[in-house]
Order: C-alpha cells, then sequence, then structure tokens
C-alpha cells in the first residue's frame, strides 16, 4: 500500500466527516431555533442544507470505495474507512430528523397552529445539542472515554421522552400533545444516533463494541 498516498486520502476522508459534522450541528442548532421563535426563513434555510448533506453522504461513500479499490487497507485502517460509511449514514439521518422539526415550524405557520413547547422537550433539545457537540469532540480527538458518557447519556433523552408521552395525556391543548410527543420522538431517535456514532468512534480505536468493554469493567470493579 503507498502509505503516504494513503494517508493523504485518510485524511480527506477525515475532513469529510469533519465537515458533515459542521453542517449537521448547524442544521439542527437552527431547527431549535426555528421552532422556538417560528422563524420560517430559518427553517427554509435548515431544509435547503439537507441536499448538501446528502451531497457529502454521497462523496464520503465513493471516497471510500475508491481508497478501498486503490489501497487495499488492512487491520485498523480498513475498520476506520468502512466505518466511515457508517458515520456519513447516522449524520444524514440526524439531518433528515432536523428537516422535520424545520417542516414542522413551516406547517404551523401555514395553518395557524399554536404550538406550546413544554419544558420537557426543551430540556431535551438541550441534552441533543450537548449530545452533538461532544459527539464532534470525541471523533476530533479520538476520545473513547467520551464516547461512552455520550452513550450513557442518551438513556436521559429515553426517560424524558417516555416522560412527556406521560404528562401529555393531561394537557389541554390537543394539537401540542400531538407535536410535543412527535418532536420529542425524532429527539429521542437524534439521540439513537449520536450513541450509533459513538459507538462507530470506540469501535475503530479499538476494535471492540462498547457493550463489550462495559461489561468488561463491570466485572473488573466487581
Amino acid at each position: 500500500m503507498d502509505t503516504i498516498h494513503f494517508e493523504k486520502e485518510y485524511s480527506m476522508l477525515r475532513a469529510y466527516i469533519s465537515k458533515m459534522l459542521s453542517l449537521v450541528s448547524q442544521s439542527f442548532e437552527n431547527a431549535i431555533e426555528a421552532l422556538e421563535f417560528f422563524d420560517v426563513s430559518l427553517a427554509k434555510d435548515v431544509i435547503n442544507r439537507d441536499d448538501e448533506i446528502d451531497l457529502l453522504n454521497r462523496q464520503i461513500e465513493e471516497k471510500v470505495y475508491d481508497i478501498i479499490a486503490r489501497y487495499n487497507p488492512i487491520g485498523k485502517d480498513l475498520r476506520y474507512i468502512i466505518t466511515m460509511i457508517k458515520f456519513s449514514n447516522n449524520l444524514e439521518r440526524i439531518a433528515d430528523l432536523s428537516c422535520n422539526s424545520a417542516e414542522k415550524v413551516i406547517y404551523f405557520e401555514k395553518n395557524n397552529i399554536d404550538y406550546k413547547m413544554i419544558r420537557e422537550v426543551k430540556e431535551m433539545f438541550g441534552i441533543v445539542l450537548k449530545m452533538l457537540h461532544d459527539t464532534f469532540l470525541a471523533f476530533s480527538k479520538k476520545d473513547i472515554e467520551l464516547s461512552k458518557k455520550i452513550w450513557f447519556d442518551d438513556k436521559n433523552l429515553d426517560d424524558l421522552e417516555k416522560l412527556i408521552r406521560n404528562k401529555s395525556k393531561d394537557l389541554d391543548n390537543k394539537e401540542s400533545i400531538i407535536y410535543n410527543i412527535l418532536i420529542a420522538r425524532d429527539l429521542e431517535r437524534i439521540g439513537d444516533h449520536l450513541t450509533n456514532l459513538c459507538e462507530e468512534i470506540i469501535y475503530i480505536e479499538t476494535g471492540k463494541e462498547i457493550k463489550e468493554i462495559i461489561n468488561y469493567e463491570k466485572d473488573s470493579n466487581s
């Protein structure tokens, strides 16, 4: 394998992923703001940006196939290259779910719907945003411990999503009930995709599944 040229392609692929992470983070943050302030223009920006993210996802897939065909990497290098496809696909799904929130803003405005975001949904947005930023950092620094922390943080989202479903039964505004549940479900799914990303970071660096590592740590501490 031509090591010099492979390292150059490897760095380019990593730069693509970093760019995609940045775009997806921006889309999610803009979707939060659009939903909170009923900003239709910002919501449209989120939807329009999705085409750029989809294109970048395809470019990453093509780059992976090209690297494998040209350099025939093995071991950790092969594991890293192949995992990048799963990584970019998870990011693309996060962007799609951010578009769901943006599309709701446009729908609310068009149909004059008075949506009231409950506190728990706002809390979920905050947790997801922190997870997203931490995932970017974990990827950049190849940080296994931070990846594990993010993976555990997902339980908070699961608990809040269940709480929202139960709490919404007591709300008077039926439309808000439905949309709070739908938005909470999308946020919970974004959390799942972020934990997938953290699992991939850990697998790239260790060659092990996160549950295998956690079970080993539990056994060592018992």
